[in-house]
C-alpha cells in the first residue's frame, strides 16, 4: 500500500507490504536503480547505506514497537522492523514490510513538523529524514519502559523468595534484550557513514543533524546497556542465592544422613543372628538399646554443634 504526503515541493511516500507492480512504478517514477529495486522486493538480512548520484539508500531494522507485548506468544515479542530510506533531495520514500504505528504516527504532524524548517529556508528531505529517524529512536522508549518494569518485577520476586521460579523468567527477558541489542547493533556503524554522506549530499548546512540522529541512537543504546547491567546483576544475585539454598538443603540432609549412622550400625550389630550378643536378652534390654542409640545421636548432634556445622 502507498501512501503519499506532500508539503511545499517536499513528498514523503510511505509505502507498506510493497507489491512487484508498486516497486516498478516507484523506480520508473524516480528513477531508481535495478539493484535497489531488487532489494526492496523482500526483507534484508543486515543493515546497509549506498550512495548513488540522487539519492541515498539506507535500510535500519529496528525492534518492533510491540515487541514485549505481553499478550503475544512468544515468537512475536523478539521481532525487528526493517525500514528502507530512499533520500532524495525533495523526495523520500519510505519502505517496510508490516505496518509501524510510529510512521503512522508521524503522518499526522507530518506538515507541523516540517514548517519550521521552510521557515528557516531549509528546504530539503534530509529534515524529513532527520525527524522520521528521531521519532523512530523515541518509539524505542516505550519498549525500555516494559523492559525495565519487567526488571523491577523480577527483583520483588527474587527477593521474596521466588528465585526457583525467577530462572525461566530471567532466561526469557535476557532473549528479549539479546535481541532488542541485535537489532540495534549495527546501528553504530550505519550511523558514522550517514553523517558523511548526508553532509555530502546535502551540504554543510546539515552536518549537525546527523550528529542529532547519532545522540538519540546513543541515549537508546545507553538505556539498554544500563538494563543489561541490571539483568546482570539480578542473574548473579538469584543464582547465588538458589546455590545458597541448595546448599542449606545439602547440609540439612548430609547431617541427617550422619545423624542416622550410628542408629543403622547399632540396629544392625544388635540384628546379627549370634548366640552371644550383649544385652540381647537381659532384663530390659530394649529400653537399654534405645538409650545407647539416643546417647549416639546426642554425641553426634553435640559434635556438629561443636564444629558450628548447624
Amino acid at each position: 500500500m502507498i501512501r503519499q504526503f506532500k508539503h511545499q515541493d517536499i513528498t514523503w511516500i510511505d509505502v507498506s507490504v510493497p507489491t512487484a507492480e508498486e516497486l516498478n512504478q516507484l523506480s520508473r517514477d524516480y528513477e531508481l536503480h535495478s539493484l535497489v529495486e531488487n532489494e526492496l522486493s523482500s526483507p534484508s538480512p543486515r543493515s546497509r547505506l549506498d550512495s548513488y548520484e540522487k539519492y541515498l539508500y539506507l535500510i535500519l531494522h529496528f525492534p518492533a514497537t510491540n515487541a514485549l507485548d505481553q499478550t503475544l506468544p512468544a515468537p512475536h515479542k523478539v521481532d525487528t522492523n526493517e525500514i528502507d530510506f530512499i533520500i532524495g533531495q525533495k523526495f523520500l520514500i519510505t519502505i517496510h514490510y508490516q505496518p509501524i504505528q510510529s510512521l503512522d504516527e508521524f503522518s499526522e504532524i507530518f506538515e507541523t513538523t516540517l514548517t519550521p524548517d521552510y521557515a528557516a529556508k531549509k528546504a530539503h528531505a534530509g529534515y524529513l529524514f532527520f525527524h522520521i529517524l528521531i521519532k523512530l529512536y523515541q518509539s524505542l522508549d516505550k519498549n525500555l519502559e516494559i523492559l525495565n518494569s519487567e526488571l523491577k518485577k523480577i527483583e520483588k520476586n527474587i527477593f521474596a523468595g521466588q528465585e526457583k521460579a525467577m530462572v525461566r523468567v530471567l532466561a526469557d527477558l535476557h532473549h528479549e534484550l539479546l535481541d532488542f541489542r541485535w537489532a540495534l547493533k549495527s546501528h553504530t556503524d550505519i550511523l558514522s557513514q550517514l553523517e558523511d554522506d548526508t553532509t555530502e549530499f546535502f551540504g554543510a548546512d546539515f552536518r549537525f543533524h546527523p550528529k542529532l540522529i547519532r545522540l538519540a541512537y546513543n541515549r537508546v543504546n545507553t538505556a539498554l546497556s544500563n538494563l543489561q547491567e541490571m539483568y546482570n546483576d539480578l542473574r548473579t544475585t538469584n543464582d547465588s542465592l538458589l546455590t545458597i539454598k541448595t546448599n542449606e538443603i545439602m547440609k540439612v540432609l548430609t547431617i541427617m544422613a550422619f545423624i542416622t549412622f550410628p542408629l543403622s550400625v547399632l540396629t544392625s550389630t544388635f540384628g546379627m543372628n549370634t548366640v552371644s550378643t550383649p544385652i540381647l536378652g537381659a532384663r530390659h534390654d530394649f529400653w537399654i538399646i534405645v538409650v545407647i542409640m539416643l546417647t549416639a545421636v546426642a554425641t553426634m548432634f553435640g559434635f556438629f554443634r561443636y564444629k558450628r556445622w548447624i
